[in-house]
Formats: structure tokens, C-alpha cells, sequence
């Protein structure tokens, strides 16, 4: 509601669209159209997502010697609040200094956190861009035109329920092969193109209590799609042979939660954001990201290449998160320093 209502008070069209109803939440992406007077640029998307990670309610931020934190009990809420305020102060300057400018659409998305799922139900018929920016990675110079692949895995593991104390031999104990399973399965970094992780463990029903069900979730991400179907496949192995050999009931599901791209140097895409970046006296630095981003789905769900560009936010997704004014400062100067040299393009998309 809020940044609808600085963009409306601008005299821009504003519209939101039902990803919420999609997701179960309360609230959809906004789009933001911004007319330019020069027809032959490219059309450009700018885009920042709404949400943050938990524990990010109440956040009080502070600022100390140039830094800006949370008081510590809370995550900062950089990412992605700085993407969508660099976004907003590039838009209030090109304004004030009547920069000129080709159309630009403006693109706030929910739910990037938890799957990416409000760029998963964007309103494909809003979108009118030759090219984006998704403003929401780490360091400026940073610029990300390759991203991994992801898929999601759930396990259940079925054993069988007894008396911890009286006849534990009778039983089937769940949570102890589920151990054994993330106790040989290659996580974390596992080489310079595949990660993975169990991040999430559900199970048991008291201490006396042989547990019969456990659920575990996790992850695995590869830069291309063959390192990730390999990690998948190993994990998958994994869990058949421990329950196989506890003679315990396995329940797999792996879904895909996103899919690589990769854009070239020579793309008019990447070479504005180096112009961009140069701009502010840095030097542009291309490195493949193997986080997700809505950039990964802008780039191979709709068909506009997006390249992910950095804030310089630090300790993202953590109580130490942190951001520096002069990094605020110049993630907004950055997203100017994009619109111009997109204009610049006249004609070459």
C-alpha cells in the first residue's frame, strides 16, 4: 500500500495483480508503468521484491558510523528493502532532473523468499520489457548473469511405533534412519557447481515413543541442469538404501522449484548494467550466482533476459545483517546510471 501510494501520488499508473489469492497470502505484485518520450529505447523492467526473511517484524534499524543494522533482534530487511528503494529514489531523481528516459516498468513482487512464488504468478500479459534488472544481490559490482538450477526434496520415512523403554527392538525408528541417510549424503558445498542441503526435519510424537514418521526437507541446486539431476540422483540413492536396508516405507517427492539461465557478455542486457556499474568509478565483475532470484524466472518462464545486480547489502538472512549509507546511496545511483544508458541504446534491443 505504501509504495503504491508514492507512485500514484507521482501520477503513475499503478496496478497490482491476484498473486496473493495464488499463494495464499494478502497481497500481489505491483506493476508500475512509467511512459518515456523516446519511442526507439529499449523498454526496460526494474524489478525488487517486497518480502524479507523472518524474524523481520518491528525491525529498528540504526545507524552507526555509516552503517545501518537492526538493534539485533531482528533481521535488517536490506534484502530486499534497498533493491526497492533504490528503485524508487531512481525514479523520484530521473524525475527532478528530467532525465530522459524510455518506457520503464516497474516490477515488486512477494514471496521471492519462499520459492520465488510471486514472480511464479506474474500477470505475463503486464509484462513489457525488452530487457530487466532484478535490483537484489550483493556487493555493486557484482553483476549475476548466470543462475542455478533448484529442485526441492520431501521425504518421509515410515518406520514402525513401540515402547522406547519397554520393547524398543519392535520398532522401526524413523528420526535414527533419517540420520543415517543425511550422514551419508554429500551436502553443503558439494563441488564448484552443486550445493545442497536438509534444512528441515519433522518427526516423532514423545520421548517414550519409538518415533514411526519423520519429514525432511531440503534442497539441491547445480549451475547447470545435469549437475543438478546428479545431486538429486545421489540424494535420491540415498535415502532408497538406508530405508531399503531398515526395511522402513520411503515417500520421495523432488519438484522443481526453478530452472538455470545463462546470458552472455555481448548481451545489450549486461552490457548497460557494465556501463552502469563504470559510472560510479567501479569495475564491473561478471559472476554466476547459485542463489535464486526473480530473475531466474523472468529469464526462463517469460522470455526477458534479466540480470541481477547488487546493493551491497552484507550478512543477508541474518540477525548481523547490515548495510552501508554510501552502498545505499550508490545501489540508487546504479539504477539511474541503468535507465540512462538504456535510453543511450536508441533503436538496439
Amino acid at each position: 500500500n505504501y509504495l503504491k501510494s508514492i507512485f500514484r501520488k507521482m501520477g503513475y499508473h499503478v496496478r497490482e495483480d491476484s498473486a496473493g489469492a495464488a499463494i495464499g497470502g494478502n497481497c500481489g505484485n505491483i506493476y508500475v508503468r512509467i511512459p518515456g518520450k523516446m519511442r526507439h529505447a529499449p523498454r526496460i523492467m526494474l524489478n525488487a521484491h517486497m518480502d524479507t526473511v523472518v524474524p523481520g517484524r518491528r525491525v529498528r534499524p540504526k545507524i552507526k558510523r555509516g552503517v545501518i543494522t537492526s538493534d539485533g533482534t531482528t533481521v535488517l530487511g536490506a534484502d530486499d528493502k534497498s533493491g526497492v528503494s533504490a528503485i524508487v529514489e531512481a525514479v523520484r531523481t530521473i524525475r527532478e532532473k528530467r532525465i530522459p528516459h524510455g518506457e520503464i516498468q516497474l516490477v515488486f513482487t512477494v514471496a521471492e523468499e519462499i520459492g520465488l512464488l510471486g514472480a511464479k504468478n506474474v500477470n505475463a500479459g503486464w509484462l513489457k520489457a525488452d530487457f530487466g534488472f532484478a535490483v537484489d544481490g550483493g556487493q555493486i559490482p557484482i553483476i549475476h548473469a548466470a543462475g542455478p538450477s533448484q529442485d526441492s526434496i520431501v521425504a518421509e520415512i515410515i518406520g514402525r511405533s513401540a515402547h522406547a523403554g519397554v520393547n524398543p527392538e519392535k520398532g522401526i525408528h524413523a528420526i535414527q534412519i533419517a540420520s543415517r541417510a543425511i550422514s551419508k549424503m554429500r551436502l553443503g558445498r558439494v563441488d564448484k557447481n552443486t550445493t545442497a542441503n536438509i534444512g528441515m526435519i519433522h518427526g516423532g510424537a514423545a520421548p517414550n515413543i519409538i518415533p514411526e514418521r519423520v519429514r525432511l526437507i531440503g534442497e539441491a541446486r547445480g549451475r547447470t541442469l545435469r549437475h543438478l539431476k546428479r545431486q538429486v540422483h545421489h540424494m535420491q540413492g540415498v535415502f532408497a538404501r538406508v530405508c531399503g536396508r531398515a526395511r522402513a516405507h520411503l515417500i520421495l517427492r523432488v519438484s522443481k522449484v526453478y530452472r538455470s539461465f545463462s546470458l552472455k557478455r555481448n548481451r545489450p542486457v549486461v552490457k548497460v548494467v557494465e556501463q552502469a556499474v563504470r559510472r560510479l568509478g567501479l569495475q564491473p565483475k561478471m559472476e554466476p550466482t547459485q542463489g535464486g532470484s526473480d530473475a531466474h524466472i523472468f529469464n526462463v518462464e517469460h522470455g526477458i533476459p534479466t540480470v541481477v545486480t547488487g546493493v551491497g547489502a552484507m550478512n543477508i538472512h541474518t540477525k548481523r545483517e547490515s548495510l552501508s549509507v554510501e552502498n545505499l546511496v550508490n545501489a540508487a545511483r546504479l539504477v539511474v546510471g541503468i535507465i540512462e544508458e538504456s535510453a543511450s541504446m536508441n533503436g538496439k534491443r
